[in-house]
């Protein structure tokens, strides 16, 4: 659909906005109450199950302490006629009766207590007799309690006895009410939900439905004691439930147990509530979105109105001929209006390329005013009373230096010309040369190779020099080494290239872009952007450099026609 008015198209986008606007709204308020409502429910599930931890924990309490009572020095006559297979049966049975008397084991906690001694098994209740495999897992931990398999409505909790009381070895088996630990781990004030107690090898020690005690774990998907502390949302028979996996931490801290809790929470009962707030804020933002919507559309049309008037006042500002009526019934209001910037924008940017070529003309002349600045007469005259006192003084090196110097700034001078030919360039360059090996003899080995036709074309005054200066700066800083200077034409250019054998380095990208300097001077940027004023896009430096092998300079300019010159 073609909107042809301004006023229609603000109206879209205004009720886009909103409804954007709404959905985001929407998504951070159900997200944050969700994050808010998981981090509470993580955070009271692993406060509750620290509870249950210690809870648990007093109830095994009881255990050691009960052993402890069985095992202390008291009862070592009572313990050992118990170990004692000489004895009668009789005697020995009587034996464990009494220390069972002695210690007072409690019927809160504990629906049997046992005791294997040898091939002899004594018991208060006749509880069911471990298995083998239980027995041989409490013989490998020897003097540590442990978590056996469960039988008969009891946790089953032993302990290989040895070394401790006299020769008595033996497995005192404490049969623990699961019942009891059911009670511990879902107190009245739970919530919708229950908690139950298991091995890290998923085996249920306590469960409220008392069919699923003595198994492994029945949702293995579900139950991770490995991924404990966990906190998850899942569908469990049917039913959307919370669960959460929490450590022992006291529990396995004091006996060197493995065991984790684990809490499945009625979903509905703790985030019910929250879904109804959620909808009621949804209808307050859908009402409030219809209210917006309304102001929006009365907003709009009054918006569009001072766009034409705006219109007009550019074009008398910019002296611009008005539109004729056929172009102003194209399009909306603001299409007529960017027709009339455009005009006036065009204006402006012929203004600034007329304003950038000014600029470009007046850094030339700055250029070409550096070249200026030394009064060429005054320093030959200091040069040439400094050679002649050190020729009085018998210092070739000096005025050999100072001659150099001379010769070197007359080639740089040139009288005032603002191009010389390739063989003066060159020669200046030998001079600086010749005056840097006066100061570090030795350093630098110079070899130029130029054509006999390029030899003659001229080019821009003091391109090599600045190049063979950062040779000598940074590519021979700790060891001598070789310059080679050549020139060649190809075509209608001229080639100039400095090579050395140096140090080397990894060429930057910004190696040639021009950067304000604190100390001045021209450099490789400087050159470069001198060649590109001068010969245009195209001409300019290219640098390559290898750490250990050296540097290649390369210099493209172009031929200058005479007329030019």
């Amino acid at each position: 659909m073609k909107l042809k008015h301004i006023s229609t198209k603000f109206i879209f986008a205004f009720v886009g906005i909103l409804t954007a606007v709404f959905a985001v709204l929407m998504a951070v308020l159900y997200i944050g109450f969700r994050v808010t409502m998981n981090n509470y429910i993580r955070e009271d599930c692993y406060s509750l199950q620290g509870e249950l931890d210690g809870a648990v924990t007093e109830v095994v309490n009881e255990s050691a302490y009960l052993y402890g009572r069985l095992v202390s020095t008291a009862n070592v006559t009572l313990l050992n006629e118990i170990a004692d297979s000489s004895l009668p049966d009789e005697r020995r049975e009587e034996s464990f009766a009494e220390l069972c008397a002695r210690t007072g084991a409690d019927g809160e906690y504990f629906n049997d207590l046992a005791l294997i001694a040898g091939d002899s098994y004594f018991s208060i209740g006749g509880g069911d007799v471990p298995s083998s495999a239980d027995l041989e897992y409490l013989s490998s931990n020897r003097n540590r309690m442990l978590f056996l398999e469960s039988s008969g409505g009891s946790i089953i909790m032993g302990i290989y006895s040895s070394g401790g009381v006299a020769d008595f070895s033996g497995y005192f088996l404490f049969y623990m009410d699961e019942a009891r630990i059911n009670q511990m781990c879902n107190p009245a004030n739970a919530g919708e939900g229950y908690s139950f107690l298991m091995r890290s090898d998923g085996y249920i020690v306590s469960h409220v439905d008392s069919s699923l005690v003595g198994r492994v774990v029945v949702y293995s998907d579900l139950y991770n004691p490995a991924a404990a502390p966990e906190y998850k949302t899942a569908v469990l028979d049917g039913v959307r439930s919370i669960i959460v996996t929490g450590r022992t931490e006291l529990l396995n801290t004091r006996y060197g147990f493995d065991s984790v809790l684990v809490s499945v929470l009625d979903y509905e009962y703790y985030f019910g509530d929250m879904d109804m707030m959620i909808l009621i804020v949804s209808m307050v933002c859908l009402a409030a979105l219809a209210a917006a919507t309304v102001t929006a559309v009365v907003r709009a049309r009054k918006l569009s109105r001072p766009l034409v008037l705006l219109s007009g006042k550019i074009s008398s500002a910019n002296q611009l001929a008005p539109a004729p009526p056929s172009v102003l019934s194209e399009g909306d209001e603001l299409t007529q209006l960017e027709r009339t910037y455009d005009k006036m924008m065009n204006r402006i940017f012929n203004l600034v390329e007329k304003s950038k070529e000014d600029m470009l003309l007046q850094r030339k002349l700055e250029l070409e005013s550096l070249y200026m600045q030394i009064n060429p007469h005054f320093l030959y005259n200091t040069l040439d009373a400094i050679s002649w006192m050190a020729r009085i003084k018998k210092q070739p090196e000096i005025d050999r230096l100072v001659m150099n110097l001379a010769k070197f700034f007359r080639l740089f001078l040139h009288g005032g010309d603002k191009f010389v030919t390739v063989a003066d360039e060159v020669e200046m360059v030998k001079s600086y040369l010749e005056i840097d090996a006066i100061r570090f003899p030795g350093r630098v080995s110079v070899h130029d190779e130029v054509e006999e036709e390029a030899s003659h074309e001229y080019i821009l005054k003091l391109i090599l020099q600045p190049i063979i200066e950062n040779c000598i700066k940074y590519a021979f800083a700790s060891k001598n080494g070789n310059i080679y200077i050549r020139a060649r034409t190809e075509d209608e250019d001229i080639i100039l290239e400095v090579e050395d054998d140096g140090e080397g380095f990894d060429v930057p990208d910004d190696v040639l872009e021009i950067r304000p300097s604190m100390e001045g001077g021209y450099g490789l940027k400087n050159v470069n952007e001198r060649i590109r004023l001068q010969y245009g896009d195209g001409y300019g430096l290219t640098v390559s450099s290898k750490k250990g092998e050296g540097t290649l300079v390369i210099v493209r300019l172009k031929k200058l026609p005479p007329e030019s010159i």
